[in-house]
């Protein structure tokens, strides 16, 4: 295969992943996504032609040395493997997001080579830097100031540590990004806000749902911060 030629096919394959988390994400439950509850079958469509399209880019993915595999406190998963199959929510989305960063490495590695020429698989015969093969991903809260491990690419477990404050930080800010209408946006930051301010009280839970429910139609910008929001409920 060529570098043109692969990197068309990785394009592609980066493009339906992207239509495929958008759609996935409006099909999830507002409250307490794990699984899609609606559009099954253009999902299901998706999944294999996802599936069929990573198993001839795998090879490739992995002489480019791309990490797949992603953990938490509970196991670790291949990333590649979540994104285009039905897996839990809070994994799927991380996933995603991992895989989607991975692919434009990829496009970005294969853009500094000659697009005619042959991308073998052989080790020998392409000189291309081998990434760690680990893509770690913790969410674990704990203690009276908790603390969340979030997406690093590292060979052991030392992975930056952030407070709870700090985990509504990035959610503020993914949303202040990720929301383009501006009545829609102060709207998710109102209910935002009082999710915070309610942490450790009965309160919680309530403000929870209510910025889930407003934050529903982007649901795909904050899946990777479920995890450490839903641990919450639990304090």
């Amino acid at each position: 295969m060529t570098v043109r030629e692969l990197s068309s096919r990785i394009e592609k394959f980066r493009a339906e992943l992207e239509e495929h988390v958008k759609l996935w994400g409006e099909s999830l439950d507002n409250t307490f996504p794990e699984y899609p509850i609606r559009n099954h079958e253009r999902i299901r469509k998706q999944y294999d032609s996802l599936a069929r399209q990573l198993g001839t880019l795998r090879p490739y993915f992995n002489r480019l040395g791309l990490p797949s595999i992603m953990g938490n406190a509970y196991g670790q998963w291949d990333a590649y493997d979540s994104a285009v199959s039905d897996d839990v929510a809070v994994r799927k989305g991380s996933s995603i997001q991992a895989v989607l960063s991975q692919l434009q490495q990829a496009l970005g590695k294969l853009d500094s080579m000659a697009p005619d020429s042959e991308f073998p698989l052989q080790q020998e015969h392409i000189h291309v830097r081998p990434e760690p093969q680990q893509v770690t991903n913790i969410y674990n809260l704990q203690g009276a100031n908790s603390r969340v491990n979030v997406q690093s690419r590292d060979h052991s477990v030392n992975v930056s540590t952030i407070t709870e404050q700090q985990v509504f930080s990035q959610v503020r800010e993914a949303v202040i990004k990720g929301v383009p209408d501006e009545g829609e946006k102060l709207a998710i930051l109102e209910k935002l806000d009082a999710m915070e301010k309610s942490i450790r009280s009965a309160d919680f839970l309530p403000k929870y749902q209510a910025f889930i429910n407003a934050v529903a139609n982007h649901m795909t910008i904050i899946l990777p911060f479920i995890p450490a929001l839903t641990q919450m409920l639990h304090h």
